[in-house]
């Protein structure tokens, strides 16, 4: 059991380092899914084409991870109580980042740029080394490490060992270095970036962020504590098994593993929502919560891979566009507000009128947003297993337009002012 405290402490980076990251991750999450409009023609086997890569690294790169580097920024300082090695650092790591977000995607999407994939690559390879190089100089002499450190030092590892095997694939699509068959490469790649690296990282962190902000303190926390070790064999072991042995039955069995990692942390999530003593309505909390819940068909579709091949396509509809996008939201929706709160109005406390945390959000849009996102999936995966195309850009629709309402509700927290002002 821990004590978690407030997102504000000494160490806290500047405001605008988090902004950085959080302002380009909410565009991009636009733009991921707008693309998705390129997609009518429905998803088919097989899942490792160009078209859909673009569309994944889009999505997870410029939006999931984008979203992580800024909140670890802001969250390493509150969960580990170390200062982060240099904030300026971050600022280099965004800007060559963002680069080689961009290079990569167009490389990928369209065929007379992909010979400068290595170079989007490489800018990507240099823009996590830094955040890598810098996330162990921080950590340098942390003296207790707790399950929140211990997840993030194994996301970090994996997150090395899935880049470097990610710059070897793309050398090697435009020079041929390896002539062998490179699909197992490309499933170790998912395995440590995605299954490790973000996953870790939220089943980490999300040990500090579910209680902080549901004021759930005495809870069992037994579930994440196996559900750690499950998910490093599932990870490491699958990763390895992948390039080494290339065996669909080892393959499947790591995959078990992991599901038994992701159904542990979902009980341990279930656990801390049982022993909150806030009732009271707050979205994100409530959408942070709820975003858990795509995780079950996740599961379910994920377990239909060896004898569905579109059930790929549902497991990464519901992981991405449910899981992820709703807990990202739902995080924004509590960190945003009062970092703006904080860095705008603490100050004035005693000395004028400050608004409430809760004043910060626009009435009722943010449900509205969630609201909307959630119906677009459903019609999303519709259209994906039925092959319906008006049923599938249907959903596209409302999920871009919830992605819209999104952006403008972080607009309308950044913007906000005291009425005299």
């Amino acid at each position: 059991m821990r004590i978690v405290g407030s997102l504000a402490t000494q160490f806290a980076p500047p405001f605008s380092l988090v902004l950085h990251y959080f302002i380009g991750s909410v565009f991009f999450n636009f733009l991921s899914i707008l693309a998705l409009t390129f997609y009518k023609g429905g998803f088919e086997p097989p899942f490792y084409l160009f078209s859909y890569a673009g569309f994944v690294h889009l999505f997870l790169l410029g939006f999931v991870m984008m979203t992580i580097f800024g909140a670890l920024y802001q969250l390493i300082p509150v969960a580990l109580e170390v200062p982060v090695f240099s904030f300026k650092a971050g600022y280099i790591q965004f800007y060559i980042y963002i680069a080689g977000i961009v290079v990569m995607v167009l490389s990928m999407l369209m065929d007379r740029f992909l010979g400068f994939l290595p170079l989007g690559g490489f800018l990507v390879y240099v823009s996590m080394l830094i955040f890598i190089f810098n996330f162990f100089l921080s950590i340098r002499n942390l003296e207790k490490k707790d399950i929140t450190a211990k997840f993030l030092i194994s996301a970090n590892i994996s997150l090395l060992i899935g880049i470097t095997i990610g710059i070897f694939l793309a050398l090697n699509f435009v020079f041929g270095i390896y002539t062998g068959s490179v699909t197992r490469f490309i499933v170790a790649h998912l395995f440590f970036t995605v299954f490790g690296f973000v996953f870790m990282v939220i089943m980490g962190v999300s040990m500090v962020l579910l209680p902080m902000f549901s004021l759930a303190h005495k809870f069992n926390d037994i579930y994440i504590n196996v559900a750690f070790y499950l998910i490093n064999v599932a990870v490491y072991g699958g990763g390895f098994s992948v390039i080494f042995a290339d065996n669909p039955a080892v393959e499947y069995a790591v995959f078990l593993i992991f599901i038994a990692s992701i159904l542990l942390y979902i009980a341990q999530v279930v656990e801390i929502y049982r022993n909150r003593p806030r009732r009271t309505k707050d979205t994100g909390m409530d959408t942070m919560f709820f975003s858990h819940g795509f995780l079950i068909p996740a599961v379910i579709s994920g377990l239909l891979i060896p004898i569905w091949e579109k059930a790929v396509f549902v497991f990464a509809g519901f992981l991405f566009l449910g899981f992820f996008n709703m807990l990202i939201y739902g995080s924004m929706y509590k960190i945003v507000p009062f970092l703006t709160w904080f860095h705008r109005f603490s100050s004035l406390v005693g000395k004028k009128k400050v608004p409430m945390l809760a004043d910060m959000l626009p009435q009722k849009l943010p449900d509205f947003q969630v609201v909307v996102s959630a119906t677009g999936l459903a019609v999303f995966i519709v259209g994906i297993v039925l092959s319906v195309e008006w049923i599938y850009l249907s959903g596209v629709f409302l999920m871009t337009a919830g992605s819209l309402i999104f952006i403008y509700v972080i607009y309308y927290v950044l913007s906000f002012r005291l009425e005299e002002e």
